[in-house]
């Protein structure tokens, strides 16, 4: 039951990091113009962006992006240690 809690956790981190690197590769090609697919990662990864942009209102969008990109992998990679260590 709690190596499948911790692999759902995983691909739910996953999911939203690759997502943040998707959202940061569209504003670096398409900036502020708006395309379907922008529109759709902005959607989707907005619940991530707003708590994020306050604490950290300079950062540019893709900036911002990558850098949540970065701390969900490192919580996958902090996920995976210490489960490997409870086994």
């Amino acid at each position: 039951m709690f190596r499948t809690l911790i692999e759902i956790v995983n691909w739910i981190l996953a999911i939203a990091m690759w997502l943040l690197i998707g959202r940061a590769v569209l504003d670096w090609l398409f900036g502020e113009r708006p395309t379907v697919i922008g529109r759709l990662f902005r959607l989707v990864t907005d619940p991530l962006h707003r708590p994020a942009r306050r604490l950290f209102p300079r950062l540019s969008s893709p900036a911002l992006s990558l850098f949540l990109a970065l701390l969900l992998f490192a919580a996958r990679v902090a996920l995976v240690l210490a489960y490997a260590a409870l086994v």
